[in-house]
């Protein structure tokens, strides 16, 4: 169990680095495309279809397969989408390459969330907060090395780079994992099995109440990663390497939450977790978004300074989300763990879907800096909820 569990650390820190390497370079993967905002942001949310389908089809998968194959085969896909993004010049491009990376990330997402739930109950601690905040280290990684080499390197020759170094770190990682036969024998628990009477049942109401409420804490997450450094770059004047770094201290916040808040939740529970976090950093989000710009300050060093300090601390509040949602979603009784982390993964992917086309249709309507008061919102109706979560489950 000890070496699955640093498998899966190293697995999540190398899945984290493939995904954001993109991320981080977004105002350039823009401006390749001389599209606008509205435009480019109704590209990049068709990767929400590609997601809710990754997600579906993730749940039989480890059924099936097993999460360990399902994670090794997941990362072909998801290293090398992330290369297309350097060719990409037509915002059609950018739609297609966007839904690859979803189906694949969401693939890959259910059966990493099923082998830290097994991990987690084998040893008896709070550990998903950890493995997720192994992904953001990843991340963090990848927006660091983006900010330093983006002057030095093309952004084509970075991504294949980054592609081949995930995709062989993770595809060895992955060896250390639980095997199938793992996922069989928790799946086949009496806890996991579905009554008949309930499996007539369409929907649990509290699976559809934990997706709703994370794709409102993901829209406020994914809203930093698709628009800071558009924002910092193109309507603050800040330089391409240095827009990188709103994002690379909003994973660093991440880093330093998820890895601390396990003890946090074994102290204080997961729902208490999330209502800190969804209102305070709501809060942060609505004002100091707003700040900068109601001061009208002109200084591309003092903006930078300003904003990096609030997404480094939005990254604190939101880190512990995502992981204490596949948390719940694990432990919900009569239901199998992988159905039920596959299915609020695809409600919420939907729900998500919903809140980005929003979000593409008000930077058209009313410009990116006023837009971006909705993820502030969802943050906050995330902490609101929270007491829902906290009856139900």
């Amino acid at each position: 169990m000890t070496l699955a569990k640093w498998g899966l650390r190293s697995t999540f820190f190398f899945l984290g680095m493939s995904v954001s390497v993109a991320t981080a370079r977004m105002a350039e993967i823009k401006g390749n495309t001389h599209s606008s905002d509205a435009a480019f942001g109704f590209a990049i949310l068709i990767g929400n279809a590609g997601i809710m389908i990754g997600n579906y089809l993730g749940g039989f998968a480890v059924h099936r397969m097993g999460s360990r194959t399902v994670i090794q085969v997941a990362i072909f896909g998801i290293a090398f989408s992330q290369i297309g993004y350097g060719f990409a010049h037509h915002l059609w491009q950018i739609a297609a390459i966007s839904f690859i990376a979803g189906a694949f990330g969401a693939f890959s997402n259910v059966s990493a969330n099923m082998q830290g739930g097994m991990i987690e109950s084998g040893i008896g601690r709070s550990l998903l907060p950890t493995f997720h905040g192994s992904w953001t280290l990843g991340a963090f990684t990848a927006s660091l090395l983006a900010s330093l080499v983006a002057k030095h390197i093309s952004l084509t020759a970075h991504l294949v780079t980054n592609c081949i170094l995930t995709f062989l770190c993770v595809s060895a990682s992955a060896l250390a994992l639980l095997p199938s036969s793992n996922d069989r024998r928790v799946l086949a628990q009496p806890e996991n099995q579905m009554p008949a009477e309930s499996a007539k049942q369409k929907l649990n109401p509290v699976v559809v109440l934990l997706a709703f409420v994370s794709a409102l804490s993901l829209l406020s997450e994914s809203s930093v990663g698709d628009w800071s450094s558009i924002l910092l770059h193109e309507k603050y004047r800040v330089s391409v390497s240095s827009a990188a770094l709103g994002y690379t201290l909003f994973a660093l916040g991440q880093i330093i939450g998820r890895f601390t808040v396990g003890r946090r939740i074994d102290r204080l529970g997961v729902v208490a977790v999330i209502r800190t976090g969804g209102l305070v950093g709501g809060s942060v989000y609505l004002i100091g978004t707003q700040i900068v710009r109601v001061l009208h300050i002109s200084s591309p060093t003092a903006v930078l300074e300003i904003m990096t300090f609030q997404y480094f601390l939005i990254g604190l509040c939101i880190a512990p989300m995502p992981p204490a949602f596949a948390i719940l979603a694990y432990r919900i009784p009569k239901i199998s763990a992988a159905k039920a982390i596959a299915q609020v993964q695809v409600i919420g992917a939907f729900c998500f879907l919903i809140g980005r086309l929003m979000m593409s249709g008000l930077t058209k309507a009313i410009g990116l800096q006023t837009a971006l008061v909705l993820p502030a919102i969802t943050l906050l109706a995330t902490g609101l909820l929270a007491n829902g979560i906290a009856e139900r489950t």
